[in-house]
């Protein structure tokens, strides 16, 4: 079953033991969900220490500032989804950019990072082609003070644990789901009360434009009731398809990727507060 970290639905539906008594329902994590939970960890740290007088954040080399977190989150998700179906790899993987981040020029830790001339990593670079590997201080991007990195080793040990990256393998996310989610949606917002009757409507709508397009939809509901579909109406669900696939394939794109993740690091970095913290349960 792939759900999200919080989710009751999972313990539930064991309850009911559905398939069976004989039969075990194994829990999978949304990758995507996981990721975010490093974020939502360190962000946590760092208010939580504050309240007792130690600040992790803040101006200064190796403090925890949000574009450090930022950055930390994304090295992370990138560690899960890079080593599916290998979970050594996986956690060797996450582990690498904590330890890359908290080397010094005194103690490297950098057993963890790939090694070759096309590592990521300056230091394993710099190994592999018998060159001095420079100042940690300036090739470091997202640096790690020793105190800090003492606290933020224990979110680390946590969200790199064996089980949790065990429900990670098969590299699955709730990306389908979300998506026919915002199409029912947008024919029923959740944000008022509606009847059964047009929640189900609009999900067997969802359903079927997400699965078989608008064009054919509208098509076969006409033919349903005994109507007969217009051109204009084949016309403009026929553009809805086509601008539907150009987005998808221009979200694809790696500028159109990198932009959105821009967006949303400025966004993180804006607010203060969250109605939403994925895995703060």
């Amino acid at each position: 079953m792939l759900s999200d970290g919080d989710s009751s639905t999972y313990k539930h539906v064991c309850d009911l033991k559905v398939y069976g008594a004989g039969v075990d329902i194994r829990k999978e994590e949304c990758i995507n969900h996981v990721a975010k939970r490093m974020g939502t960890a360190l962000r946590n740290l760092t208010k939580d220490t504050k309240k007792t007088g130690v600040t992790l954040g803040g101006r200064g080399h190796g403090k925890l500032t949000l574009a450090a977190i930022n950055k930390l989150t994304l090295y992370y998700g990138k560690a899960i989804r890079s080593c599916t179906g290998d979970k050594d790899a996986m956690r060797s993987a996450v582990f690498a950019s904590f330890f890359h981040a908290a080397s010094t020029d005194e103690e490297p830790h950098h057993n963890h990072c790939p090694i070759g001339r096309n590592s990521w990593c300056f230091f394993q670079r710099a190994l592999a082609k018998g060159e001095e590997p420079g100042y940690h201080r300036d090739k470091v991007g997202t640096p790690l003070a020793k105190d800090v990195a003492e606290k933020v080793k224990e979110v680390y040990v946590r969200l790199g644990h064996p089980d949790l990256l065990d429900r990670c393998l098969q590299g699955k996310t709730q990306n389908a789901n979300e998506s026919l989610h915002s199409k029912v949606w947008l024919k029923c917002p959740k944000t008022g009360f509606v009847g059964l009757m047009r929640v189900c409507a609009a999900t067997c709508l969802a359903i079927a434009e997400f699965n078989q397009g608008i064009g054919s939809t509208v098509t076969r509901s006409y033919a349903i009731m005994g109507l007969q579909c217009g051109s204009r109406l084949k016309v403009s669900a026929a553009e809805a398809d086509s601008r539907r696939l150009r987005e998808s394939v221009r979200q694809v794109q790696a500028s159109t990727m990198e932009a959105r993740r821009a967006r949303k690091v400025a966004r993180t970095m804006a607010r203060d507060a969250s109605t939403y913290a994925p895995g703060a349960f």
